[in-house]
């Protein structure tokens, strides 16, 4: 283990989730949105993933406990329209023809693709929602 961790939170978007009910996060770990809006969980495989806990509340990251957490790209949220297809909260953002949609991930028949982000919010074809941009590929 490094004597002294790197750290340099400057810039970094940190937003207070909290714990999902029936789950624990640690300092460090990575984790999903959870069930409800301002919710987070843990994440064994890093799929959705959407930040890293930077610091705990006074439940020591048990349940119901309000934590710190920095997003995993950008250091901003901007708002984007909502295409065809709607947006689901955690999920990556691809471009539709009037806006963006969910990117989902299809293991079995699995075909690279553009993203642009992640969403931070639900929503149908014509809303306003928040994501955090990333520009990369995915393999849908």
């Amino acid at each position: 283990m490094a004597i002294r961790t790197d750290r340099d939170l400057q810039r970094a978007l940190i937003k207070t989730r909290v714990v999902e009910a029936g789950q624990t996060v640690a300092v460090g770990r990575v984790v999903k949105d959870g069930n409800a809006d301002g919710e987070c969980q843990h994440t064994a495989d890093g799929v959705d993933a959407i930040g890293v806990i930077t610091s705990l509340g006074p439940l020591n990251g048990a349940a119901g406990d309000e934590v710190q957490m920095a997003y995993l790209a950008g250091a901003i949220v901007i708002p984007v329209k909502v295409g065809t297809g709607g947006a689901t909260r955690g999920k990556f953002a691809k471009c539709v023809a009037d806006g963006v949609t969910s990117a989902v991930p299809d293991v079995a028949t699995p075909a690279a693709m553009n993203v642009v982000g992640f969403f931070t919010q639900s929503g149908v074809a014509g809303d306003i929602v928040g994501m955090v941009p990333a520009r990369s590929w995915l393999t849908e």
